[in-house]
């Protein structure tokens, strides 16, 4: 499961909710020297959270449009729910699980978004020699989206922490792995946060370019 992605500085966050906020392409470039931080479970992640009602574009649109409902903010969070039957921490959630009991309340009303510029993800067979040690482990691979600079990944959040959530992989992601990060189009972001946030479990249309790490 995806437990590795590039993430955004809270500066860069900021900077993409204006963007959404006035209805601008979304486009992020790093200060230099450039800052490229890695997340993994346990890290402080900024990330999008939200109150009061959605309403910017329509879900055609490249780009959400303007809107004076929907308030986004930034906030940085802990990758992981703390469960006392677990060692170590649960940082992935899937979607199809919004009636379990552990994870009700949060999809019901705490979802945000992670921005990040790609995520990693095993192969479930391929094998490569480590440049550490030589041995072969398996294959790590790279994940972005074509001609889209900045990745949104839905998540859910408790208190302090949060969790990446996940859905079935789609064709390009099945080689790999048979699941995937619930990646969103920037236009899909009021969906999101808005009732109908199950119809977006299915990625398939999502476009996704995979290289070796």
């Amino acid at each position: 499961m995806c437990g590795r992605c590039i993430t955004l500085t809270y500066d860069e966050v900021m900077d993409v909710i204006h963007q959404i906020e006035v209805g601008l392409s979304i486009q992020v470039e790093p200060d230099w020297p450039a800052q490229y931080p890695q997340a993994y479970p346990k890290s402080r992640v900024p990330l999008i959270l939200s109150e009061g009602a959605p309403d910017f574009g329509a879900p055609e649109s490249s780009a959400p449009q303007p809107n004076q409902q929907l308030r986004l903010f930034a906030e940085e969070k802990t990758w992981g729910f703390e469960e006392s039957w677990k060692n170590g921490v649960v940082f992935n959630t899937r979607i199809e699980s919004a009636d379990k009991p552990m994870w009700r309340e949060s999809l019901a009303h705490r979802r945000c978004v992670i921005c990040a510029r790609g995520f990693f993800e095993t192969h479930a067979t391929e094998t490569v020699p480590s440049p550490k040690t030589g041995r072969m482990i398996k294959a790590q691979y790279e994940f972005n989206v074509p001609d889209q600079s900045i990745l949104f990944i839905g998540g859910i959040w408790k208190e302090d922490r949060f969790s990446m959530v996940t859905t079935q992989a789609n064709a390009d992601m099945v080689p790999i792995h048979h699941r995937m990060p619930l990646v969103l189009r920037p236009a899909e972001l009021a969906s999101w946060f808005g009732p109908e946030y199950l119809r977006l479990a299915d990625r398939s249309a999502i476009p996704l370019e995979a290289h070796r790490a």
